[in-house]
């Protein structure tokens, strides 16, 4: 049983991959299929390996030829569980790091309405309150809600020397939105080319600061905004939300897979609305499905990081602007217990004052 951390690339398990990628080679002579630049990337998370392999290098029948012969040379590796061997999309190049910011997390989920914005909304402000310096972008150019979710309002402005836009605070989150840069009835109409240009803006242009970790909250679904952030940056991972259905569960596959393409690695899923409580006599109804996010771990070796009902607290919070996370206990406390599992997997330091 591979023991590694499964938030976290595995390069270990890389590295023992990519030497044995090695030791093939599509010609009689010719230089190994990773000289060759034949395999794009190998990516190794808890025990799952992708290995991509570059179109630009090889062609369709040669393609499946040298999957067949990876597939059972990498699965009879030590610490491999899962191999999944497929072509890299043609769009995605190596991605720079943003300077200052130790680590950029993307939030995901394959379908609307689960939570997720909420989610990302109050585990930023759980990781702020635990003292790390943390920056919330939200990339969701459809429906941009962190202003409301965090009860800031106006335009953002510029920095002094009016070449960056500074970015709002709120509950200790440094925070930019599409919502601050338009008026609040106006339609964003966003494609191709516009998310190209606008997306990387968004990370570039704004005076994040030193920050220990970015997240950014993506649109649900598969879509050029979620290829644009891929290509913009280099992403430590992105951690996906679901509800117990099947039919959020279907979708969330989906985008774990689009994910796995571009080399990006999965941190976990989180499991939302598992259950709603009766104020009255405290009976849990599974209201929207029950073990999903369960059985889509066990399929695909990810790890749950947490399953969390539906709370009307919360619910009432994000109207008003005010996110649960910011106390500890209660009704906050999940929030923060998924803070530390980040926080402990992408092993950040505190560098601010923890907040009481």
């Amino acid at each position: 049983m591979n023991n590694s951390n499964p938030l976290l690339p595995d390069p270990d398990i890389e590295e023992r991959v990519l030497a044995a990628l090695c030791r093939i080679s599509i010609s009689d002579g010719g230089p190994d299929v990773v000289t060759a630049g034949q395999v794009y990337d190998v990516v190794a998370t808890g025990g799952a390996v992708r290995v991509l392999l570059d179109p630009a290098h090889l062609s369709g029948d040669l393609q499946e030829a040298l999957a067949e012969a990876i597939m059972p040379l990498v699965e009879s590796l030590p610490g491999v569980e899962r191999a999944v061997v497929k072509p890299r999309p043609r769009s995605i190049a190596q991605r720079d790091s943003l300077p200052g910011i130790r680590h950029v997390v993307a939030v995901h989920s394959g379908k609307g309405g689960v939570g997720k914005s909420t989610l990302t909304v109050n585990l930023a402000v759980a990781l702020a309150q635990q003292g790390y310096a943390v920056g919330l972008l939200d990339a969701d150019v459809y429906g941009p809600s962190a202003p409301t979710l965090l009860g800031v309002s106006g335009r953002a402005e510029t920095t002094a020397k009016g070449d960056r836009i500074e970015p709002r605070e709120a509950f200790g989150v440094r925070m930019m939105s599409l919502g601050l840069l338009l008026p609040a009835e106006q339609a964003l109409i966003w494609r191709g080319s516009l998310i190209d240009q606008g997306l990387p803006q968004l990370f570039h242009d704004v005076a994040w600061g030193e920050l220990d970790i970015l997240l950014v909250d993506l649109p649900p679904g598969t879509s050029d905004v979620h290829i644009a952030v891929a290509q913009s940056v280099a992403l430590s991972g992105v951690i996906t939300v679901t509800s117990p259905g099947q039919v959020a569960i279907d979708d969330v596959q989906r985008g774990l897979e689009m994910f796995a393409d571009l080399a990006v690695p999965c941190l976990g899923l989180v499991e939302n609305m598992a259950g709603v409580s009766c104020r009255s006599c405290g009976h849990v109804g599974a209201l929207f499905g029950a073990g999903g996010a369960m059985e889509l771990a066990e399929l695909t070796g990810l790890p749950l990081l947490a399953t969390l009902p539906f709370m009307p607290r919360v619910a009432v919070g994000s109207d008003d602007g005010v996110p649960v996370a910011r106390e500890q206990g209660g009704v906050g406390a999940p929030f923060h217990k998924l803070a530390g599992q980040i926080a402990a997997g992408l092993k950040l330091e505190q560098t601010l004052e923890v907040v009481v």
